[in-house]
């Protein structure tokens, strides 16, 4: 369920705090520029790699029904980057990972101006991306159900050939992708 008066903090377009707080709800009615996450969850298989990728509940405010990455969300006001990537990928898959398990990526800019259930949703985030780098069973995986329908392992060569066709199934970039792939092959 989203609480609409979670408060963050409001940033600079170059990613800075500005000292203002304000409630999603008017965060997304207005675009102010706030922090999120995006963590990443990749494995290697006999027969290629794969990505851990969440299915957005069709209740979500934006991109319902949409495949994301492995967990995602807000950075909520006076909480870092890293400490929200771990309390995400905590609360949406239940899984247990401390910050050295999670190898930031890149720090990007997102701008969306879109109809979501009716309403206009505008975001303008700061999204701190990250690859998880320990190994992670099926069995630790939990998802919430409030927030995500499904869960699955998708090859990543697929993924990222819907990538880039722009398949609206997704909601995340093949840009985004490749850089956590990069990452990951330095790792290897």
């Amino acid at each position: 369920m989203v609480n609409e008066n979670e408060l963050f903090d409001i940033l600079t377009p170059e990613g800075e705090r500005t000292g203002e707080t304000k409630p999603r709800c008017e965060v997304h009615r207005d675009g102010d520029w706030h922090g999120s996450v995006h963590i990443w969850v990749l494995r290697r298989r006999f027969d290629g790699a794969e990505v851990l990728m969440q299915k957005r509940a069709a209740t979500k405010d934006s991109n319902p029904n949409c495949y994301d990455a492995a967990a995602t969300g807000h950075i909520d006001s006076g909480e870092d980057a890293l400490a929200a990537a771990v309390r995400e990928l905590c609360e949406e898959m239940g899984i247990q990972a401390s910050p050295a398990d999670l190898l930031p990526v890149t720090r990007r800019q997102v701008r969306e101006d879109r109809i979501f259930h009716g309403r206009r949703f505008l975001n303008n985030e700061i999204n701190s991306v990250y690859l998880l780098t320990k190994s992670v069973t099926d069995s630790e995986i939990h998802f919430e159900e409030e927030e995500i329908s499904a869960v699955e392992w998708q090859p990543l060569d697929e993924v990222m050939e819907a990538l880039s066709h722009e398949d609206p199934r997704y909601c995340v970039t093949l840009d985004e992708l490749r850089e956590v792939v990069r990452a990951a092959e330095k790792l290897h």
